[in-house]
This record gives C-alpha cells, sequence and structure tokens, in this order.
C-alpha cells in the first residue's frame, strides 16, 4: 500500500480581489469544501498546508474560523494535517491552538524552524507521531511505513535574524539536512520562493537589499517530494512543487489552473477544482452595452469600459443592479497607453544606493544625507536584530 500526499497552500483567507473590496471569503469557503470533499475520495494519509493560512498578521474572525473548522472537517477522515506558516501568517497568532492540538489532535502547526518538540507524541488506530532532531516521524500503522518530514515555516533575514551570506548558509544548512532514521519516504514542506519558479503577479515579495529568492540547489536531493508554498501558480522545479493559490487573486492570474496536487508512488497529479467561479474580464464599448450584455452564468466578471464617457449615479446604479454579487470590479480603459518608466537594473547596487532609486521613484528627488544615514542605520538594526 502506498503513501498517499494531498498538498494545498496559500488559501490566503480573508483576502479581497487585488485592487477591490470584493470580498472572496465565501468563495474560499466553497473551495475548502471541495478540498474535504476531494480529501474523502482519495483518503489521502497525510494533508500538507504550505504556509499563507490567512492574507495578512490579523485576519478577521471570520476567516479564523473558516480556518479552523476546516481542520476539524480534514481531522475527521483519518488523516494527518501539517500546517505551517507563511509570510502572511502570524506565527504567534498560529501558535495559540498549540495547547488545544498538540498531542491531542492528529494535527501539528509549526510556526518556528527551531522549536523543540522532543517530547511530541500523538498516537491513534492509525498514526504513531514522534519528533526526532525537527523532523516529524510518522509511523503509518495500516501500511507499516514510516514517514519522515521537515516542516520549515517562511524563512527571512528578519525572522532569522542574519543578513546576506550567513542568511544563505543557514537556509542551505537547514533545508539539506535529511533524517537520520530509518524511513521509508522523506518529505520537506516549506514556504519559500526557489529560483527558477514563476510569480504570479497577486504575491507581495519586495526585499530591499535583503534575498529574494534561494537557489534551489538547496533543496534536499534525497527527498521523495518537496511541497512548496508562496508562489500563486502550480509548477514543479526538479523535486519540488508549488500547489499554487487556491483561487486568482488578481486579473494575471484568471486563466492560471487553480486546486491542490495529490502525490502517490512518486506521481504528481494536480486535481483541478470544479465547483468554483469562474473570473471572466469583459470588454464593453459603453456603460450601457454592458448593462445590456449580463451573461447568464454563475461567473463573476470583472467590467472594463473601453470608451470614456460621462456617467451618471444612475448609470452606475443600474450596472450595480443588473450584476448582483457577480461583479468584482469595473472600470474605464485608458484611451492612450501611459509609457512605463523605465526600470533600472539594481542587481549590483548596495543598500545606499538601493534606497536612493527607491526614494528618487517616489518622490522625485534626491534624499538628504541625513535621512540616507537614518535609514541605513535603521536597516543595520533590522539585520542585527535577534528574535
Amino acid at each position: 500500500m502506498c503513501l498517499k500526499i494531498l498538498h494545498t497552500s496559500d488559501w490566503h483567507l480573508g483576502k479581497t480581489f487585488k485592487e477591490t473590496t470584493f470580498d472572496l471569503l465565501q468563495i474560499q469557503k466553497q473551495i475548502l469544501e471541495e478540498i474535504i470533499e476531494v480529501v474523502e475520495e482519495e483518503r489521502p494519509d497525510i494533508v500538507l498546508i504550505a504556509g499563507d493560512i490567512f492574507d495578512n498578521y490579523n485576519p478577521p474572525f471570520e476567516a479564523e474560523k473558516v480556518f479552523y473548522e476546516t481542520l476539524i472537517k480534514l481531522s475527521k477522515h483519518n488523516c494527518f494535517i501539517i500546517v505551517t506558516a507563511g509570510n502572511h501568517d502570524s506565527p504567534e497568532k498560529l501558535q495559540i491552538s498549540k495547547p488545544l492540538i498538540m498531542g491531542k489532535h492528529p494535527i501539528f502547526i509549526m510556526t518556528n524552524p527551531f522549536d523543540n518538540f522532543s517530547s511530541l507524541i500523538f498516537e491513534n488506530d492509525m498514526f504513531y507521531i514522534g519528533f526526532e532532531k525537527l523532523f516529524l516521524k510518522i509511523k503509518l500503522k495500516e501500511k507499516n511505513k514510516v514517514v519522515a518530514i521537515k516542516v520549515l515555516p517562511y524563512l527571512s533575514e528578519v525572522r532569522l535574524g542574519l543578513s546576506g551570506e550567513e542568511f544563505l548558509n543557514k537556509i542551505n544548512e537547514i533545508l539539506s539536512e535529511e533524517p537520520q532514521f530509518s524511513c521509508d519516504n522523506f518529505l520537506l514542506m516549506s514556504h519559500i520562493y526557489v529560483s527558477g519558479a514563476q510569480k504570479s503577479g497577486s504575491e507581495r515579495i519586495l526585499q530591499i537589499g535583503g534575498i529574494e529568492y534561494i537557489s534551489s540547489e538547496y533543496l534536499p536531493k534525497r527527498a521523495d517530494y518537496i511541497a512548496l508554498g508562496h508562489l500563486h501558480r502550480y509548477q514543479k522545479i526538479k523535486n519540488a512543487v508549488y500547489s499554487g493559490s487556491i483561487y486568482p487573486f488578481d486579473l494575471a492570474e484568471i486563466e492560471h489552473k487553480k486546486g491542490i496536487c495529490l502525490w502517490r508512488e512518486n506521481q504528481v497529479e494536480f486535481i483541478e477544482f470544479k465547483k468554483m467561479p469562474q473570473i471572466k474580464k469583459l470588454e464593453f464599448e459603453t456603460i450601457e452595452d454592458a448593462i445590456n450584455n449580463v451573461p447568464e452564468d454563475k461567473n463573476l466578471y470583472y467590467i472594463v469600459i473601453k470608451t470614456p464617457q460621462s456617467y451618471t449615479p444612475t448609470s452606475i446604479e443600474k450596472l450595480l443592479k443588473a450584476y448582483k454579487d457577480k461583479l468584482i470590479n469595473w472600470q474605464f480603459s485608458l484611451t492612450e497607453k501611459i509609457q512605463e518608466p523605465e526600470i533600472p537594473d539594481i542587481s549590483s547596487l548596495n543598500d545606499a544606493e538601493l534606497f536612493r532609486e527607491f526614494y528618487k521613484a517616489k518622490l522625485n528627488r534626491e534624499p538628504s544625507e541625513d535621512t540616507l544615514k537614518v535609514f541605513l542605520e535603521t536597516l543595520e538594526e533590522v539585520k542585527n536584530a535577534t528574535y
């Protein structure tokens, strides 16, 4: 009997569609219900949730409620659930639930790569769970298999208190370590940006004078499966897989496939969601055309009016009424393309030069020497801080 793993990530519960006020939580709830249905049908041994559970450090109460209700529903299907924190998640907030979960339910939440769980033991009819040298050691009783899993939350220079080469060396050390006990399968789950992977557009990844991504060479070669979160497009990088976000979060993603990954016998199957509403971009010459041509389906729409014109509150009211809750956003398109500013090559710039470029781009003037000094002193404090 082979090991079966379900891998999902980047739920971003509590998010609104990019540059709109359209709340996605009800759609996200619908998608999570479909994930539960897949778990019920496929019966995976382990469910991996690879970070960015929430969209920000202080998610709305309803988003937190949806997350924990989903964990409860998943745990009823005889699977072991492993969750790690992403860059959008507050490690401290996710730690609050640990006393109620750890050792009491088949659920494991990892928020700090150096947390000591050496005393962790959980056992039921399906699993025996232990922790050995930063690896989860999972024995599947019915299949008589031992699985080693390293779980690494989002690793940044600030969270590790390191920078530059020291940071990269530590990352390499953490990622390359392999289990020292005998196991049938070795898995890694993390929330990182690996070189060679493609961003989608809705990821908020910004590092000034820092490390944006890590080399794929750092990933363990012997791992049977590497489950990653952070990037929103489903893709494979060597033996690593991004399951992608569960829903499009901006217009650049609406054509991307969205779903979850199922790994078994060294094969990865991408299971695309079938029940979520699609997002379609519609273009009309006038606002009246948009009002008079509402599609009769269950999709959502982002409407672009091609011809700039004066419009009245009445016409806007008619548009909103015609599309009801199917309208994500609407806007007038520009008749002339605005020339994009030339983007400078910043790959060889130091911290001071990077700050000067950033400052000029935002305020159209050079920073004063005092401002530059304050920035560099603050940056140095952040790099040297311990957390």
